[in-house]
């Protein structure tokens, strides 16, 4: 009677799942199916690896290979009539039956299985019996490359951890990762017959010649994946039904490998007296037959990791002064009748694909890496600066990975008072939702040369963000990721409305037991009549600071203050948060008249009256900060105020500073006191009067750029 009783309340907690990504067809009949603890794991020897994916899932005591089904099995097996990744899920009231077209097809038919049942199976405790709803499932994708790029190279990552985020992605069944694991600020891949590589361009900073950037200044930091844990890596992915592609960044984004080996560096001596005396270049010289037996040693190490068809090999933003300078590469254009300097690109990109033929793996770029016009159609184009770049390159007849930046860079903002990049645009789900070829101009004969889509992460600003502990790469990525893999999947993609319905009714919960920090949307705020108002459309729990004491609330009624500037609103659900956001009067600045001048001379293109305009208008110097140099900030008028705030490099990213100095403050225009010590985050003063000038002071040399970025105050 127990027993019968447990399983009506089950039952009556049964509900229709929505799928994410939305299939292709499917129906429900109302009935369920029961997985209980007699319930047979049945399937086919090729999906052998599905079946033990599944049981970390769902607690089957019993699993066997090629038998045939009874009533209350559950059976995995392979219709090579379909294609690789579709399938068919056929749940009745005596059977559940997974068919795909391959193992691929199979294991993203676990997938949908997994989303039919309670969120708690994300927990890999899932108890039994349980109950799962009859339906008719067939479904394939819209695109067989569904990808997302991790960059590895300016934050590191571990192997745990990237792993982690291969789960994720294979519960929304995109199936490539695409690797970031070098550029400017690290090496990450374990090359034997050069271990220096990896072993001292794995860190930076310290007594690594691989200078910090973007973060930890101030100590050495870092790390590498050996080779077998790449094909950990690898083999974990490939059960998962996810490629992983590996990228070395070339011929421009190796100032890394630059710093181990000067060699590679074009032949001429680069004035060194903008940069405090440290190399910045970062281009491969195109004309050192030693640079291609070096680059051959290290494919030919990566080939045998990687079991990709494809090794990306960059081609992105090269600066091609360094080729411009080099008397090497110049004498090698005129030899090879090269009629520019993307021509030399192109010989480079050639000259490095012949080598990845040799090891029967095919060549990737960034769409940069074709504009030369000399590379075959063979070669795969990575579409990220625009769209105009993806219509080009489809339009020439490249295989295309559709990715630009303001659509698919989930390293921008998602919103204007929030971190990360701004120069593509600021996004969230509801514009990755939207994106449609259509609108974009894509034609029919565009399509035929579109070969997949693609979001990527670039980890400049991560590191900023104690990436060993935060919760910052979840934020930025969910729930955009679940928007990327419905454009990426489904035929006919949710509108939005339909698509938050998925989120807070179904996925949410599911993320919750990931343990998934993902974003929820913003509270609104408004304040009228002494009060604050806030609400969520997401049944979130609101909590609000007085950011003067630092005290938390949770929010159960409007909020009487005479100070919202100074209230700040936050949501949780579940695992999930909103952004730190309040009333207008919260994101109030004063906007006083300034005068900003410097001891470092400002570049004619971004004048020093940038600095004055409260905006994200930046003043770039003509070469890095000494100890000594200094920026000041003088009032047309006192100005009276709670705070100020003073930064130096990049808005929400940390390339371009001042590294250690002090504030001072005159409240007289005349003499100055010193108000606070200042490093690369900036420093807060909160003036004891009205102010007339304030001034920064360098203590040490900048980081290692050829620049400072120096920018607006923000003042309260």
């Amino acid at each position: 009677m127990k027993k019968l009783l447990f399983l009506l309340i089950l039952l009556s907690h049964t509900a229709v799942a929505a799928i994410l990504p939305k299939p292709t067809t499917e129906s429900y009949t109302g009935g369920n199916f029961i997985i209980t603890d007699k319930s047979t794991l049945v399937y086919d020897s090729a999906v052998r690896d599905a079946a033990t994916y599944l049981l970390e899932y769902l607690p089957f005591k019993r699993i066997l290979s090629s038998q045939k089904i009874m009533a209350g099995d559950v059976q995995l097996t392979v219709n090579k009539l379909l294609d690789s990744e579709e399938y068919h899920l056929v749940i009745d009231s005596k059977n559940i039956i997974i068919t795909g077209g391959s193992y691929a097809g199979v294991f993203n038919g676990v997938q949908t299985l997994l989303q039919l049942l309670p969120a708690k199976v994300y927990e890999k405790n899932c108890k039994l019996p349980v109950a799962v709803p009859q339906c008719n499932i067939t479904d394939s994708p819209q695109f067989s490359y569904r990808g997302f790029m991790l960059d590895v190279a300016r934050t590191w990552i571990s192997a745990d951890k990237v792993k982690r985020y291969i789960d994720l992605m294979s519960h929304l069944k995109l199936n490539k990762l695409h690797f970031h694991l070098t550029d400017d600020e690290g090496w990450r891949i374990e090359i034997k017959s050069h271990p220096e590589l990896a072993e001292v361009g794995g860190f930076r900073g310290g007594d690594s010649p691989v200078f910090p950037r973007y973060g930890k200044f101030y100590e050495k930091w870092g790390g590498y994946y050996t080779q077998q844990e790449l094909k950990d890596i690898v083999a974990y992915a490939s059960k998962r039904n996810i490629e992983v592609i590996p990228e070395i960044d070339m011929p421009g984004h190796s100032k890394a490998l630059g710093a181990i080996h000067s060699d590679i560096l074009c032949s001429y001596t680069p004035d060194k007296s903008i940069t405090n005396g440290l190399e910045i270049r970062n281009v491969w010289c195109a004309a050192k037959e030693s640079n291609y037996a070096l680059i051959e040693d290290i494919i030919r190490e990566v080939s045998g990791i990687f079991t990709s068809e494809y090794i990306h090999i960059g081609g992105d933003e090269v600066n091609m002064s360094q080729w411009r300078k080099c008397p090497d590469c110049q004498r090698l254009k005129k030899e090879k009748g090269l009629e520019n300097e993307k021509q030399i690109e192109d010989y480079f990109i050639a000259r490095v694909s012949k080598i990845l033929a040799k090891y029967e793996k095919k060549p990737a770029v960034w769409n940069e890496g074709i504009e030369g016009g000399l590379l075959p159609k063979s070669t795969r184009v990575h579409g990220w600066a625009s769209i105009k770049k993806c219509l080009a390159s489809t339009s020439k007849g490249y295989p295309t990975i559709i990715m630009p930046g303001h659509f698919f860079y989930f390293d921008m903002k998602q919103s204007s008072s929030e971190p990360g990049h701004t120069w593509a645009a600021i996004f969230d789900a509801k514009k990755v939702l939207s994106f449609d070829f259509a609108k974009q101009g894509f034609t029919a004969e565009h399509l035929k040369n579109v070969a997949g889509i693609e979001a990527s992460f670039f980890s400049e600003i991560y590191i900023a963000h104690n990436p060993e502990k935060s919760d910052y790469l979840d934020y930025m990525l969910f729930p955009r990721l679940c928007a990327l893999s419905e454009v990426a999947w489904s035929h006919e993609r949710r509108s939005w409305d339909e698509f938050y319905t998925v989120l807070k009714e179904s996925h949410y919960s599911r993320m919750d037991a990931m343990g998934v920090t993902y974003r929820l949307e913003t509270p609104k705020v408004e304040y009228k009549d002494g009060k604050i108002y806030a609400t969520t459309a997401d049944n979130s729990t609101i909590y609000y600071t007085d950011t003067r004491t630092g005290r938390s609330s949770k929010y159960t009624k409007p909020i009487a203050t005479s100070a919202p500037y100074a209230i700040e609103i936050q949501s949780f659900r579940g695992t999930g948060k909103s952004k730190k956001t309040g009333s207008k009067e919260y994101f109030a600045r004063l906007k006083p008249a300034v005068t900003v001048t410097s001891s470092i001379p400002c570049s004619e293109k971004t004048p020093m009256a940038n600095a004055a305009k409260y905006s994200n208008s930046i003043v770039r110097t003509t070469r890095a900060a000494k100890a000594g140099d200094w920026i000041e900030y003088r009032f047309a008028e006192p100005v009276s105020c709670r705070e100020i705030e003073a930064m130096t490099g990049h808005i929400y990213l940390r390339r371009c500073n001042l590294l250690k100095g002090y504030i001072e403050v005159s409240y007289d225009g005349k003499t100055f006191v010193k108000a606070a010590d200042f490093d690369v985050a900036g420093a807060t003063i909160k003036p004891t009067a009205a102010v007339h000038a304030l001034k920064i002071v360098a203590t040490s040399n900048s980081d290692a750029e050829d620049q400072i970025v120096i920018q607006s105050l923000k003042i309260k």
